[in-house]
C-alpha cells in the first residue's frame, strides 16, 4: 500500500518542531525513526496532514550518565543504547532488553523515543521503561 499524501517537515530546532506541532493543532504527526509509523502511514491507519522529522535536530541524540542511572535522548537509536558499554556494564536489564527488540537492522534505524510515545503494550521498551522505573522529560507548548 501506499502511504496518503501529506507535507513534510525538517524543522532543525525543538522550538520549530514544537512550534509546526502547534501550528497544525494535532493535524501532524512525528516522525522519529518510522519503525512503528511508516507501516501505519502505508496502512492508511494514520492520515497526518503533516509529518514533522526530528531526524535534524542533535540535541535530541545521546545517552549519558545522569546520578544513577541515565539519561537517553528520544531521538537516540536503538542499537546506540544496545551497544553502549555503560549500558551493558550498569543495566544489564536495559542491555537484555534491547536484544529482544526486532531484528539489529531495525534498531539501527528505530529511536527510543519513537518506541515509548507509540506505547505499544506488546513492545520491549514501555515494559523496560516500567520494570526500571523510568522518568521522562516532555516538551511542548
Amino acid at each position: 500500500m501506499k502511504p496518503p499524501v501529506f507535507d513534510y517537515a525538517t524543522p532543525a530546532t525543538l522550538a520549530e518542531a514544537t512550534a509546526l506541532l502547534v501550528q497544525h493543532e494535532g493535524e501532524a504527526k512525528v516522525l522519529s525513526g518510522g519503525q512503528s509509523l511508516v507501516p501505519l502511514l502505508n496502512m492508511r491507519l494514520a492520515r497526518p496532514a503533516v509529518l514533522v522529522d526530528l531526524a535534524r535536530i542533535p540535541d535530541l541524540d545521546y545517552v549519558r550518565a545522569d546520578g544513577d542511572g541515565f539519561a537517553i535522548g528520544g531521538m537516540t537509536r536503538q542499537r546506540t543504547v544496545e551497544l553502549s558499554p555503560q549500558i551493558q556494564a550498569q543495566h544489564p536489564l536495559l542491555h537484555a532488553g534491547m536484544l529482544l527488540i526486532a531484528h539489529p537492522q531495525n534498531r539501527n534505524q528505530g529511536t527510543i523515543g519513537g518506541s515509548l510515545a507509540h506505547a505499544d503494550p506488546a513492545a520491549e521498551l514501555p515494559a523496560l521503561a516500567l520494570a526500571l522505573d523510568a522518568t521522562f522529560s516532555a516538551t511542548g507548548p
